[in-house]
């Protein structure tokens, strides 16, 4: 659905809203999860390519995985390449030779020369949500800028990478976005609606409706959407060329039985997803049927006491999944430190724990791994930690706290919230 001139055209959700008034109650009216919706059948997207070398989404891939393969990624003795000021940036993503990042007060995207650092282009954004910090994701030759709207008014946008040129911009209110680079697809979730379209035109491809909120998703082997659809605990796989569902399975009875629901992210790894609820369970399922291959711990972690009152439970969140290892933080409601853990994807045995130095108030926001080493960002340090022992390699002081970490062309960013760090492995 692109949009150049909407002052002259009716967009395709007017349309569609025009022909419900005519036709009634009919196949436009409300439906149940698998009714199609006006299916493109000229709907043909190409690829979107990224290399490995590349971080192109939030996360490095559709996956969540923030695995980088050993030859792309800088192993130790790292020193400092370029730094650059930007206030409380969101987190780097890189392709084509550009790094992306999003700031807030004023809100704005800005690229770099990943190599240098120099500055390439800005542009200013208009939020509905004022000091939102946005993810932008990338793919090709195109940067894909994910917003929410209100009033039905241009929201999302893409733009070209080399310069910030628009390519074309969306009605679709809504943020949330699974980027299926392989298939060339953005899919959107605007509830009850799941609207795939054309990354590379804006036209839409598919659409289905659910009786449920959507909420997080995952994509698995380039091709699988895979999303939690609410506190139910209903989990749905669907092609992600077609929208028809491939398998559903049932994971409310890993639930506590007061309020629970599944936390985002959603980790695919290569045959198994990955995901943790809000009362401490972490579950691995079977990628291709969706089955339950194993949960821990076996019961639901206490509620913390602290204070004289009772605090939000232990958590185990998924953050990286390579082919051989699970990397996992878990935090409670306390001012008890994060610790991170590394768990066998096949067993959900734990092989060993990160724990701070200080007992208290040590947040752990993200980490990557590339080859044997994990990069972890940590407050106002930045540790590089052996992935086989968990042993410290070394550590750089930061300017500013540490919010994120991407791997892309040999080089490591690092986003604190005074600005962007890359450091490389000295020659």
């Amino acid at each position: 659905m692109p949009s150049t001139d909407q002052s002259h055209a009716l967009t395709k959700r007017q349309l569609l809203a025009l022909c419900g008034s005519c036709v009634g109650g009919g196949a436009l009216g409300g439906y149940a999860y698998g009714s199609g919706f006006l299916p493109d059948d000229d709907c043909n997207p190409a690829p979107l390519d990224t290399s490995p070398t590349d971080w192109p989404l939030p996360n490095y891939d559709g996956g969540n995985t923030r695995t980088v393969p050993s030859e792309h990624a800088p192993e130790s003795g790292l020193s400092e390449k370029w730094s650059v000021s930007v206030q409380d940036p969101g987190q780097p993503i890189a392709i084509n030779g550009s790094v992306f990042v999003a700031g807030i007060r004023p809100d704005f995207v800005i690229s770099y020369d990943l190599f240098t650092g120099e500055e390439r282009w800005t542009k200013p954004i208009t939020t509905t949500q004022p000091g939102l910090r946005l993810s932008p994701m990338a793919g090709g030759d195109s940067l894909v800028i994910p917003q929410d709207s209100e009033d039905g008014d241009t929201v999302s946008r893409v733009w070209a990478t080399a310069d910030g040129s628009e390519q074309w911009t969306s009605d679709i209110p809504s943020g949330h976005v699974a980027p299926v680079l392989d298939a060339g697809l953005l899919v959107f979730r605007d509830s009850p609606d799941l609207i795939a379209i054309d990354a590379r035109t804006g036209e839409e491809c598919w659409r289905e409706r659910f009786t449920d909120h959507l909420r997080s998703s995952t994509i698995h082997a380039g091709e699988t959407i895979v999303m939690d659809t609410g506190r139910d605990g209903e989990i749905i796989a669907l092609d992600a060329g077609t929208g028809d569902q491939q398998w559903n399975t049932d994971i409310s009875e890993y639930f506590h039985p007061k309020f629970d629901a599944v936390r985002d992210p959603l980790v695919a790894g290569t045959d198994r997803l990955f995901f943790g609820t809000f009362r401490g369970m972490l579950i691995a399922l079977n990628a291709a049927t969706g089955e339950t291959e194993w949960v821990t711990p076996e019961t639901h972690p206490e509620l913390p006491t602290e204070g004289g009152r009772e605090h939000a439970p232990l958590t185990l969140e998924p953050i990286v999944s390579s082919d051989d290892i699970l990397v996992v933080i878990e935090s409670d409601g306390t001012d008890r430190s994060d610790s991170l853990h590394t768990i066998d994807p096949t067993t959900g045995n734990k092989r060993w724990t990160f724990e701070p130095e200080e007992d208290e108030d040590v947040r752990i926001r993200s980490a990557a791994v590339g080859g044997e080493t994990v990069f972890l960002p940590l407050m106002d340090e930045f540790h590089l930690v052996d992935l086989a022992s968990g042993e410290i390699l070394e550590t750089h002081e930061l300017d500013g706290y540490a919010q994120s970490v991407s791997l892309a062309d040999g080089l490591c960013l690092v986003a604190t919230t005074e600005g962007i760090i890359a450091f490389e492995e000295e020659s």
